[in-house]
């Protein structure tokens, strides 16, 4: 990646981050009325995929803390900020999908119902019917749903151009992941035949896959990565032992300049 990518990168995730503290500030005053999953740890991730994509935009579907690839790809701040507090006239989803079920055709991102696992499928049957890039976002808890396997086996099945994230922060709600399963994400992708990997949520690792990887068959990355509130609140969990906001910083200034950073951070 060069200074542009770089850049780019980190301005999304700064965007992030303010969105989803602006939500924290909102919830902590009584302000939003419905669950909200925030994705505050894990915003280096959307950032690298938008970036990478610019130019080919992929059709998204996404479920708990997606808000960061809403605001990566494109989708206006203000109406997402409106969907969250029930707005039925400027909501990206009018109100209906809220923090979940997000919205909008300038992202080209797609709701659903809310069913846990559900995007999986839709994912697949939207990339089987129009044949374009299609990034479907699951959580580690996520995969473990009976709609995911089917979803995997028929994405191998036909190739389909999906790349499949699984935002691993190791727990579902506060279950990690050793006591609920012995398997790996990986094997179980790798099960279908479909090529995987298992890294950390830096935006060089994951540049690096894209990168090498034949992204018009299947593909299933499990990105490790830390979160810091839990799924409905503001309540921080000290569960963050990778702080990758910090380590892009430093490695940053070390490329750049001090200067460069704070030019970013003022905008």
């Amino acid at each position: 990646m060069d200074f542009e990518d770089e850049s780019e990168i980190l301005r999304t995730a700064y965007s992030i981050i303010s969105f989803e503290e602006e939500i924290l500030r909102l919830e902590a005053n009584g302000k939003v009325e419905i669950p909200v999953y925030l994705g505050l740890g894990q915003e280096f991730i959307a950032s690298t995929f938008a970036r990478f994509f610019r130019n080919q935009p992929p059709g998204i579907f996404a479920q708990h803390r997606s808000h960061s690839y809403y605001l990566a790809f494109g989708g206006d701040r203000d109406a997402l900020l409106a969907e969250i507090l029930g707005d039925e006239i400027n909501g990206c989803a009018k109100g209906y999908g809220g923090s979940v079920g997000i919205y909008s055709k300038k992202a080209n991102m797609f709701g659903h119902t809310g069913l846990m696992g559900e995007q999986a499928y839709l994912g697949v049957g939207w990339a089987l019917a129009n044949n374009k890039r299609t990034l479907i976002v699951i959580g580690d808890a996520t995969v473990e749903e009976d709609y995911v396997s089917p979803a995997l086996g028929f994405a191998a099945t036909h190739s389909l151009p999906c790349i499949f994230i699984c935002e691993d922060n190791g727990l579902a709600v506060l279950t990690p992941t050793v006591k609920r399963r012995s398997w790996k994400a990986t094997d179980l992708a790798q099960s279908f035949g479909i090529k995987s990997f298992s890294i950390s949520d830096s935006p060089d690792e994951i540049v690096n896959v894209l990168s090498e990887a034949n992204l018009d068959s299947p593909l299933f990355l499990n990105i490790n990565t830390n979160r810091k509130s839990r799924h409905v609140g503001a309540l921080l969990e000290g569960t963050v032992t990778v702080d990758r906001l910090k380590i892009f910083e430093n490695s940053f200034v070390k490329k750049y300049g001090k200067e460069q950073l704070e030019a970013i951070q003022s905008r």
